[in-house]
């Protein structure tokens, strides 16, 4: 059994290569998703969150508004290492739990799809690191066109994020996303028989 862990800055292409793994038969874990199930049902968390970001970011419903929220940490570096220290351990031990029972279930391999894979600290958690790039101007065109972020947001984003470089040194595999959908799926069914 094999856990991967599946990184890259937003807009690299880490949902289509993981999409692509899917295809292939391995289990999958979006992290960022499991931060999301939690904002929505962990009470003790989003009462943490509330404490520390203000009633302004809490919706008509009760939830917490991740939009709002994002507007706060993603401009905020200080606020953002605030929201990391108090998210990270909870999703930690949730993505933790999700792969103890995958592999209680069979699965040969699990992928850990996680933007913050190194600056989490979870990286010793794969027992191989693949990490997605593009070229700046490709990552701003997705965000903008694809995901419905402004520029400045998208800016915002990107600059929070540590760099390619830095996630390099961790990273058993490097995959430029900046290329066709066919031309992509080769390298990651050429990977997986590598595996």
């Amino acid at each position: 059994m094999i856990t991967i862990g599946l990184t890259g800055g937003i807009g690299s292409g880490k949902s289509t290569v993981g999409a692509m793994l899917k295809d292939l038969g391995a289990a999958f874990i979006d992290a960022d998703k499991v931060g999301h199930r939690l904002l929505r049902e962990d009470e003790a968390l989003k009462a943490e969150i509330v404490r520390l970001f203000g009633e302004d970011i809490v919706n008509g419903n009760g939830q917490i508004d991740r939009r709002r929220l994002a507007g706060i940490v993603f401009s905020d570096p200080a606020a953002l290492n605030r929201l990391n220290a108090v998210t990270h351990p909870l999703i930690n031990r949730a993505v933790a739990a999700e792969v103890a029972q995958l592999r209680q279930d069979g699965y040969q391999v699990i992928v850990v799809e996680a933007p913050l894979l190194v600056e989490a600290g979870w990286a010793a958690e794969s027992d191989t690191i693949w990490l997605t790039v593009a070229p700046a101007k490709v990552v701003l065109k997705r965000l903008v066109e694809k995901m419905g972020y402004t520029e400045a947001e998208a800016g915002a984003r990107i600059a929070s994020q540590t760099s390619n470089d830095e996630r390099r040194r961790y990273a058993a595999e490097v995959i430029d996303t900046d290329t066709s959908l066919e031309e992509l799926k080769i390298r990651v069914e050429r990977l997986w028989r590598g595996l």
